[in-house]
């Protein structure tokens, strides 16, 4: 009876959430990864090529170029979605958002299937660290 009316409630929440939410959530917890884990947070231009348009407008200036745009952009946000997985893993919305995500064919998608054969430990080749 429980996991019945747990995946009941499950199924309800990824009907309330739309897709452009799930693609926020993912990113927001993407950029906390990456602010925490190198201090160096995603530039607005990573944002939006994560999420698929012109989403994200800061206004904040850029004096030099996103580190994260240099070589394997999806291998290094794949990376950065294993951390944020380890710091969101209460957060059962995260989680629920990824699964709408991904099968999607979009730049998001691929990442989060390439996350889930990743493990926390692991560092992508060629990744120079921030810090």
């Amino acid at each position: 009876m429980r996991r019945w009316y747990r995946a009941r409630r499950e199924r309800r929440l990824l009907l309330r959430m739309t897709l452009d939410e799930a693609r926020q959530l993912v990113i927001d917890g993407i950029n906390q990864a990456a602010y925490r884990e190198t201090d160096s947070s995603l530039h607005d231009s990573d944002k939006n090529r994560l999420f698929g348009s012109e989403h994200y407008k800061s206004g904040r200036p850029v004096y030099k170029p996103s580190p994260w745009a240099e070589g394997d952009f999806e291998e290094k946000m794949a990376m950065l979605l294993v951390w944020a997985n380890v710091l969101n893993r209460s957060a059962r919305a995260f989680t629920t958002a990824q699964r709408l995500l991904e099968a999607e064919e979009s730049v998001i998608g691929r990442v989060i299937r390439r996350a889930k054969h990743r493990q926390a430990g692991e560092v992508p080749p060629g990744t120079t660290y921030l810090r």
